[in-house]
């Protein structure tokens, strides 16, 4: 048998052999109510916690700082909302320690640890990486008007009037 197909078979017989233990143990009504309950509350678990980490990034971005922690815990309560909608209880038992903030904070350094040993990773804020296209620094929202410098019309300003004739450092801009 290929491995992949083990790989795949044998998590899949351990939740039918734990769902059927489960329901002798507790009976089939209260087994089945119990299985829609759990993908419920993953279901509710998952779009809050979406909602929730867009805000917490927002927040860090927000204040200059990396949105990398609260990125983190984001991705392990979704795995954990995710595998409390997969069927079955085991998966459930895998997602109730990552519901819990210090199991999360020890994954977190665990894979941040393995990450460093493995030579580390980049994060590259805005998509500018190595080869990103467009300006590197930040973005100036203005109006302009393009004016000849060689142009007669008295009605228009000369480049000596302005901030960027000669007398460049003495102006900032917060003359306004």
């Amino acid at each position: 048998m290929p491995l992949l197909a083990l790989l795949l078979l044998v998590p899949v017989l351990a939740e039918i052999t734990v769902f059927i233990l489960v329901g002798r143990w507790l009976g089939v009504a209260v087994t089945l109510l119990l299985f829609v309950a759990i993908g419920v509350i993953g279901s509710i678990l998952l779009k809050r916690q979406g909602l929730l980490a867009l805000r917490e990034m927002q927040s860090a971005l927000s204040r200059g700082e990396p949105p990398a922690e609260p990125v983190a815990h984001a991705a392990l309560l979704v795995l954990a909302a995710l595998l409390l909608i997969f069927p079955g209880f085991l998966s459930d038992a895998f997602a109730l320690p990552l519901l819990l903030p210090p199991v999360r904070r020890f994954v977190i350094r665990w894979l941040g640890a393995q990450a460093k040993r493995r030579g580390g990773f980049t994060v590259w804020p805005g998509a500018r990486g190595p080869g990103a296209r467009g300006p590197g620094g930040p973005v100036i929202d203005a109006d302009y008007t393009e004016v000849d410098p060689n142009a007669a019309d008295p009605s228009l300003p000369r480049i000596e009037q302005s901030r960027w004739g000669e007398d460049r450092g003495s102006h900032r801009g917060d003359d306004k």
